[in-house]
């Protein structure tokens, strides 16, 4: 079975690190995947045995033009499965690609949803709710779509009902034993004794500018560790200065390894406004690092659950997260890590993405 992934890049950002492992484990099971990507940005390593496909479209792609890129695209694929196995499935997983994918009625394409749109959408006025709905239901018009979160699912089966072939939950996966592993290496950056970490996009739905002013308001100087790169990077090192805890806060760019650094860290900490599923949440349970996050949609509530309910917080007032994280570096409580293990272990979610393509028959 040949199974292909659209993708934007090949960037250190948590959709395209999510996407090459699921191919590592797909390929790992004995199935062959390709990437086909938009343009030609690559930091990422690619797994072995994963094949990579560059369209070389440098140009910045939107919904208004993504329709003069559909022929493009088709002829690309054409290419590859010419004399060649076709493809089973090919999961469009960047607004970019899935933007291109809508003007094409191929039941193959399947609309892949990282990040929700319920916050965004219950802000909107009555025009744009109106314009959003319809722009939307455009895009996944008679295509089978996957969510990586059931808050993101529920979101699109209350507004848009009807417009899909199927919509189905089926979460992100992690190499477990290789989070552990690499955990074990040395960090590659010079880090403090104690700290708390961020990793993600230094951008406003990560909302780090509250995450600086909880830290201003926490009892210890515990320091910050911020991993990540964006636009807000210089305005963030602004923010901490006029905060008084610019001594405190450290911005490093995305690494290959982040783990050695969340699993030093006394808490990870997440202040999103929206997620999709928050890998680093994952990711630092899985290597036993207490978390703290802010209860936004979609994916924190679906992850801390039962024991975990504790490091959740309903509120955006940093006083509050900030009495939260005073009180989670004082739990020496270890967290069990095995049932967060069993639930997004790679080769669980592998399986159910061939159940997927086997039960939709693609």
């Amino acid at each position: 079975m040949r199974i292909g992934f659209f993708l934007r890049d090949l960037k250190v950002e948590g959709v395209q690190v999510v996407t090459l492992r699921l191919a590592e484990t797909l390929t790992t099971m004995g199935y062959r995947c390709d990437l086909i990507t938009l343009n030609s940005d690559q930091d990422l390593l690619l797994p072995k045995n994963v094949q990579h496909h560059n369209m070389g479209l440098e140009k910045s792609i939107s919904y208004r033009t993504a329709s003069k890129y559909v022929k493009d695209f088709l002829s690309y694929l054409n290419e590859l499965e010419m004399d060649d196995e076709p493809f089973r499935a090919i999961f469009s997983v960047h607004g970019e690609t899935n933007d291109i994918i809508s003007f094409i009625d191929d039941e193959r394409l399947v609309h892949c949803i990282h990040n929700s749109d319920e916050y965004s959408y219950n802000n909107k006025n009555w025009f744009k709710k109106l314009k959003f709905k319809r722009r939307f239901s455009q895009k996944i018009n008679g295509k089978h779509v996957v969510c990586v979160s059931h808050g993101i699912k529920e979101f699109v089966e209350q507004y848009f009902s009807g417009k899909y072939l199927s919509v189905s939950t089926i979460y992100n996966p992690f190499n477990v034993d290789k989070i552990i592993e690499q955990a074990e290496q040395p960090p590659v950056y010079s880090l403090p004794e104690d700290y708390i970490v961020f990793v993600g996009r230094l951008e406003k739905q990560k909302n780090v500018f509250l995450l600086l002013e909880t830290i201003s308001k926490l009892k210890s100087d515990i320091s910050l560790v911020i991993i990540g790169q964006g636009k807000l990077k210089d305005k963030i090192t602004d923010s901490a200065k006029v905060l008084g805890i610019s001594d405190r806060v450290t911005i490093y760019p995305f690494c290959h390894n982040p783990y050695p650094i969340i699993k030093r860290a006394k808490l990870l900490a997440l202040t999103s406004i929206y997620e999709g599923l928050p890998t680093v949440i994952i990711e630092a349970l899985i290597l036993g690092t207490h978390v703290m996050s802010t209860n936004c949609p979609t994916g924190p509530s679906e992850i801390l659950v039962n024991s975990l309910n504790k490091y959740l917080i309903d509120s955006y007032d940093a006083e509050k997260i900030a009495n939260k994280i005073d009180d989670i570096l004082l739990d020496k409580t270890k967290i069990d890590c095995s049932t967060i293990r069993d639930k997004f272990c790679s080769e669980s979610i592998g399986k159910q993405y061939i159940k997927f393509i086997e039960e939709k028959g693609l």
